[in-house]
């Protein structure tokens, strides 16, 4: 039988249209799951939160809700507002309404208080506008006008006292002002009862304190003597602005003002030139005053000025820089024909009004330099040192400018010595021997008179100290622990090993006291152990006697002289008895011996 090979049957050909049904049922399938998909999601999304400030009546009643009580919990009054309005006429029928009608009068609530909060503030009017923003028909509507009412009426009551103080105080009339202004505590408003009424109690005073000025100023002017008038002008013209004496004040102030000008127009033609402008410093400016005693006036207060420049600091000021600036600008304002304008002032110890102009060249070049070297490195301080010194001895800044230069150079040098301080204590941070004196020798390269010497001294010092506390404590250490070895004597000779001036010397000190304390407190207890048991027994004398023996400046000399000063208080008292009973006492001629002796 021959075998034969099996030929493979032929596989089955998809036809076209089996091809499209197929790849359609597919597309049908993953487009039914996509759709179930965002159906899904669709019906599980979480809806968007309501754009409270774009919201209107149109939306929704939960969007309006939501947005009404977001607002309310705000507290900021166009908030406020508008939750009101947005729960202000919804009808009883509404499903929600007892809902809006809470957020409604939480909203409600919250603006009067509010409200009420401004009109204690005193801000009227605004809490009025914000009250009657509760609509009409609301629960707390009528409760908004009551105290809308009550404002008003504290309104006018209050303002109708200030009409009655104010002319009161014009008439320093004092009672009846005082009178008046008791009556602001019959008022319910906080701004009334506290801030008009303590804004009146001052106005009070300061009416007082001027009139009393006033009348100070006016019996001084009476006496008709040239110095009361000048005080009279100034005790006048320190009167309070704010008060309404001021005023009358005004008129009393221009006609001794007047009076005094002439004097000192006087003084000025008989050569009293110092009394003249004396006179006219308390002078204040007017324009109806003559040309003379205008220009005497503006003399004097450019000396002012002049004099209030002065270099008492060192460093310059821009008010003295503008005060001079004014000084020579008013002197070169006056007429070329005015007597003053090319006056030699008197020898007071000011400047000249030529060495004003000096004096504002100097300033204005110092005050600039000074300007530069607040930069604070080297080119600044060295081109201000340059500006500086070109103030030379007879211009009359020097001495200003050559304290701006001592200033300058000691930057100077602090900018050129800080870096070797720097490296010293870099040096010095190993905090050994050797570290240490390599940081002494580095900071004593400081030279004697630098701006950082003081402080390269103090380094020294320091790292000095260290060396000491190094080398001395083993000798400490050694002392202390003989010291735990009860070898008392011997940790004490070893800590006397430390020199007077080390730096451990005192710690030292503090405990070879201690010790030596413990040493004669070893030494002493026994002793005044056995007199208290002396005196415990009777034999007061001798337990006196036996504690007499700690000497003074032992560790228990103080114990000891308590305990003395009380056995024989003891045996005093002992004494008196037997002194009274008719019996013998020692020292009193008696040979006998008893316990109490």
């Amino acid at each position: 039988m021959s075998s034969r090979r099996q030929r493979p049957k032929p596989s089955r050909q998809v036809k076209p249209w089996e091809w499209f049904w197929l790849t359609l049922w597919v597309l049908l399938l993953a487009g039914s799951g996509i759709f179930c998909g965002w159906a899904l999601m669709w019906l599980t999304r979480i809806p968007p939160l309501p754009d409270c400030e774009q919201v209107t009546p149109f939306h929704s009643e939960s969007d309006l809700l939501y947005c009404a009580k977001a607002q309310a919990r705000t507290g900021e009054p166009n908030n406020l507002v508008q939750s009101v309005l947005l729960t202000a006429n919804w009808p009883r029928t509404h499903s929600k309404y007892d809902e809006s009608q809470e957020i409604l009068k939480d909203a409600s609530e919250q603006i009067l208080v509010l409200a009420n909060r401004w009109a204690q503030a005193g801000k009227l009017d605004d809490a009025i506008d914000l009250a009657e923003q509760i609509p009409l028909n609301t629960p707390l509507r009528n409760s908004a006008q009551a105290v809308i009412f009550e404002w008003r009426q504290d309104w006018e009551q209050g303002r109708a006292i200030e009409a009655k103080i104010k002319p009161a105080l014009a008439a320093s009339d004092w009672a009846l002002a005082k009178t008046h202004l008791q009556e602001f505590k019959s008022l319910k408003s906080d701004y009334w009862l506290t801030t008009r009424y303590v804004f009146w109690q001052q106005q009070f005073l300061v009416e007082q304190q001027a009139w009393n000025q006033l009348l100070q100023a006016r019996a001084l002017a009476s006496t008709n003597q040239i110095e009361n008038l000048r005080q009279a002008v100034v005790l006048a013209r320190d009167i309070d602005l704010r008060s309404q004496v001021w005023q009358a004040a005004e008129d009393n102030i221009d006609a001794w003002s007047k009076t005094v000008l002439d004097v000192a127009l006087q003084r000025w033609q008989v050569g009293d030139r110092a009394g003249a402008l004396e006179l006219a410093s308390v002078v204040p400016p007017s324009p109806h005053l003559l040309p003379a005693a205008q220009e005497l006036l503006a003399l004097s207060h450019a000396q002012q000025l002049a004099a209030q420049a002065d270099p008492s600091g060192v460093a310059p000021r821009y008010s003295h820089l503008f005060g001079l600036m004014a000084a020579v600008s008013a002197v070169s304002q006056l007429p070329e024909n005015s007597p003053y304008a090319t006056a030699e002032l008197p020898s007071t110890g000011q400047a000249s009004t030529e060495q004003w102009s000096e004096q504002l060249t100097d300033l204005r070049r110092l005050t600039f330099s000074n300007l530069v070297a607040r930069l604070g490195h080297r080119p600044a301080y060295e081109w201000a040192m340059h500006q500086a010194q070109m103030v030379t001895v007879d211009r009359p800044r020097r001495i200003q400018g050559q304290t701006l230069v001592a200033q300058w150079q000691a930057n100077l040098q602090r900018i050129a010595d800080r870096p070797i301080l720097a490296e010293a204590r870099s040096l010095a941070k190993p905090g050994t021997i050797a570290a240490l004196e390599t940081a002494i020798a580095k900071a004593s390269e400081v030279e004697l008179g630098r701006a950082l010497r003081v402080e390269a001294q103090t380094l020294v010092a320091e790292w000095q100290q260290e060396i000491q506390v190094i080398e001395d404590r083993p000798m400490l250490d050694a002392a202390v622990a003989l010291a735990e070895q009860d070898k008392l004597k011997e940790a004490i000779a070893e800590a006397n090993k430390i020199e007077p001036g080390r730096a451990l010397h005192s710690r030292a000190q503090g405990l070879v006291q201690e010790w030596t304390a413990s040493i004669q407190i070893a030494e002493d207890k026994p002793i005044l152990d056995e007199a208290k048991d002396l005196a415990y027994g009777g034999s007061l004398t001798a337990a006196i006697n036996l504690a007499s023996q700690i000497g003074a400046g032992r560790a228990l000399h103080n114990e000891a002289r308590n305990a003395i000063a009380l056995w024989k208080a003891e045996r005093a008292y002992i004494w008196s008895i037997w002194e009274a009973e008719g019996r013998p006492v020692p020292g009193g001629g008696s040979s006998s011996t008893t316990e109490s002796e």
